[in-house]
């Protein structure tokens, strides 16, 4: 009888090493690694041409912004403020901001309504359209639709930094 209450004690601690081993794996995955630290397999290449949805009208800016983002994503929401800074930046510059979620065009400014985000031009795309399969992602193109920069994730801000420096130039 000792033997198989042992049995059954071991197999029950076993169980909840196991348990308490996923629960840390997926807590580390959502909270401590952003989506820059996880390889894109399709992501934007500097040089190429991003293939636009009709309605994104690039053709009138020699530096267009594209912000990738979607509603569930907290690293979009985390980085609001920088947001706000670039499209502070932007104004009186040459520079067209859009941002571009995979949530209708409604929903999706809610959303950025939301995070205090406005005076942009807000489009719907899925994200496998534009190359990218993570959220946020930066994309800085030219008018004829040429990609000159790519971030992905949440910045820090060195980076934040970087994507100014691009815009200045």
């Amino acid at each position: 009888m000792k033997s198989t209450h042992q049995k059954i004690e071991l197999a029950a601690n076993i169980m909840i090493i196991i348990v308490a081993a996923l629960l840390i794996f997926f807590l580390v995955q959502k909270y401590f690694l952003t989506d820059s630290s996880i390889p894109n397999r399709n992501m934007p290449t500097i040089g190429s041409k991003l293939s636009l949805p009709s309605e994104i009208d690039i053709t009138k800016s020699d530096k267009n912004v594209m912000l990738v983002l979607s509603k569930g994503c907290h690293f979009c929401s985390e980085s609001a403020d920088f947001y706000k800074r670039l499209i502070e930046n932007a104004k009186g510059k040459n520079i067209h901001i859009i941002a571009v979620l995979p949530q209708k065009k409604e929903e999706a400014e809610e959303y950025l309504g939301s995070l205090g985000i406005s005076g942009i031009e807000v489009r719907q795309s899925q994200l496998d359209s534009l190359n990218v399969s993570g959220t946020p992602t930066i994309i800085i193109l030219n008018n004829k639709s040429e990609i000159s920069d790519v971030w992905v994730g949440k910045l820090s801000s060195e980076k934040e930094t970087e994507v100014f420096n691009k815009l200045s130039s």
